[in-house]
């Protein structure tokens, strides 16, 4: 998380820490406009689609000791993305990875995160797609830890399917709006689910690991995540048992345990689901398995660029 600060500093949420970075906003720079700039200059006009219409789409990748990760696919992702919503990117995608590297080296920053944003444009009638407007931010975050995190995560579930949810649009209307009663019931997110049926969190996607050890993972009405995909890859190389399914809120009472997983977070065991809760955090679990396959192969894929 990055905090906008008075004195216009972003800063990691512990100033303190060793690890802590503070870096004022006149000091980075990102892409705009078709062109690189001090990020504090950029913007879009109040008559873009994205402003009066919430149209547009974007991605977000994590970059660690200055490599963007699984880079490849999060551009898949984010021109698939484009390609549904009708808005043509405007750059290729070697340009775009020119721009990042671009940003990655200016911006002088080890551990970042890099959001990709197409609107809808400047429209002429407010609805219509003309030209959509590129943006390319790289802000600070702090990375994940190398541990994984043992106090685990509480879920609240709501009846909601998001429109499209196979894009990653910029449609947060319900994740915004619900937030303050996810946090009134004490809980860390909010899981959606529709008629007894889970799908994902607003911003990761959920598994759980059955008595038997086998992992679930919801198989629609979600967005595949970039991290999901390498779990998957990962279950498949170690010869875990792997399911792509609905998960229902039965799933759950008899699950083993339960995770999210996230390009921030990457895995975060789940320790209560509503009135549900789960078996104790364990180091011998699947989710703690996972979560050490899942940071060498981070590391791995540093090496090989």
């Amino acid at each position: 998380m990055i905090l906008l600060t008075p004195d216009s500093k972003l800063q990691t949420p512990n100033s303190n820490s060793p690890n802590a970075i503070i870096v004022t906003m006149n000091s980075l720079v990102c892409f705009s406009n078709n062109t690189f700039m001090p990020l504090k200059d950029a913007g879009f006009p109040v008559t873009d689609l994205g402003v009066q219409r919430g149209y547009g789409v974007f991605d977000f990748l994590r970059v660690t000791d200055r490599v963007p990760l699984f880079q490849d696919d999060h551009l898949e992702r984010f021109f698939n993305s484009a390609k549904e919503m009708r808005l043509p990117a405007g750059k290729t995608r070697e340009e775009l990875k020119e721009i990042i590297a671009h940003l990655i080296a200016k911006n002088n920053i080890p551990h970042a995160g890099i959001r990709l944003l197409l609107s809808g444009g400047t429209s002429p009638d407010g609805y219509e797609i003309v030209q959509p407007n590129l943006a390319i931010v790289l802000q600070p975050i702090t990375p994940p830890s190398d541990q994984i995190s043992q106090q685990g995560y509480k879920l609240v579930t709501y009846p909601h399917q998001r429109q499209m949810p196979h894009v990653k649009t910029t449609d947060y209307l319900m994740a915004i709006w619900i937030n303050p009663w996810v946090k009134e019931k004490g809980a860390d997110d909010v899981l959606y689910q529709q008629n007894g049926i889970i799908s994902e969190c607003p911003r990761s996607n959920f598994f759980i690991v059955t008595q038997s050890g086998t992992i679930v993972t919801s198989a629609k009405n979600i967005l595949k995540g970039i991290t999901r995909k390498q779990i998957l890859l990962i279950a498949a190389e170690q010869g875990m048992k792997l399911e792509e399914r609905d998960i229902s809120i039965e799933d759950i009472r008899v699950a083993k345990e339960a995770f999210i997983s996230s390009s921030t977070k990457r895995i975060i065991p789940v320790v209560k689901i509503d009135d549900i809760v789960l078996p104790p955090f364990s180091n011998n679990s699947v989710t703690a398995k996972l979560y050490q396959y899942l940071l060498q192969r981070e590391k791995d894929f540093q090496i090989n660029q």
